[in-house]
């Protein structure tokens, strides 16, 4: 995969790689939790066998992509408005996985977005409607009530080889095959990094997101499966009640 680094307006550094189709529209990935964006490299060939322009890039504190104090979610729509600007992209469609999901949804700032998919996208915190918790497996509540007092401990857990074990049947299942190979060597880039990258995304899981969730016009497609217990089927039930152009494709087992 070819990275490529680009400096913001602010001085940061954005890691991304495109998959060498000429852009004029294309796709925007969102990669999730402590995945870096060469979880996308099948996805990347995929789309270029189809001739689909597409970009994969590192939020703050993945791979080579500068730090982000304060990171909320909107941040990342800001600067990934920069990053259409300087791949010269008139239009776009975001995809964002678990935690890139939301970032995904900030997007639609931006008047070059003309939809966004998530794939088992997470909700925002401390909604009145939503139990954010509800379905959720016991180590990631551990992670995110960490991450709510000391991030510092939330960085020990992470490095515990014990923590993040439990799987259910269809995980199980699914650590069998290509798909969870790439995202292994994904997250492995990442560590090979460091941590760092938990600080700005817990600390924008847990803060507002900057922008009304209720005032996203573009189509929104949600896709969730109902077994899965790191972003539960509650979060995308919520998504589809507050996202007034959306519909939800839930997935049996």
């Amino acid at each position: 995969m070819d990275y490529r680094l680009f400096t913001l307006s602010d001085g940061r550094d954005l890691e991304y790689a495109t998959n060498g189709v000429a852009p004029g529209a294309a796709l925007v990935l969102h990669q999730g939790t402590l995945a870096d964006l060469s979880v996308w490299g099948s996805w990347l060939e995929e789309f270029a066998r189809r001739g689909i322009p597409a970009v994969a890039f590192n939020r703050s504190g993945y791979g080579r992509s500068s730090p982000r104090d304060g990171r909320v979610t909107v941040d990342v729509g800001h600067d990934v408005s920069e990053l259409a600007d300087h791949l010269g992209l008139r239009a776009f469609v975001s995809m964002g996985w678990s935690g890139g999901g939301s970032h995904a949804l900030a997007t639609s700032i931006d008047p070059r977005c003309v939809g966004v998919v998530t794939l088992a996208g997470i909700a925002p915190f401390a909604q009145d409607d939503l139990d954010f918790f509800a379905g959720l497996k016991p180590d990631d509540v551990a992670e995110y009530r960490a991450a709510q007092g000391d991030v510092d401990e939330l960085l020990a857990m992470m490095r515990d080889p014990t923590h993040g074990n439990e799987w259910c049947e269809p995980d199980r299942r699914a650590m069998a095959t290509p798909a969870m190979q790439e995202l292994n060597a994904a997250v492995a880039r990442t560590t090979s990094f460091g941590l760092r990258c938990l600080v700005d995304d817990y600390s924008s899981y847990l803060s507002p997101w900057g922008f009304d969730v209720d005032e996203v016009t573009v189509p929104v497609v949600i896709f969730q499966g109902d077994l899965d217990e790191n972003v539960p089927l509650g979060h995308a039930r919520w998504l589809a009640r507050h996202l007034r152009n959306s519909r939800l494709l839930v997935y049996p087992g």
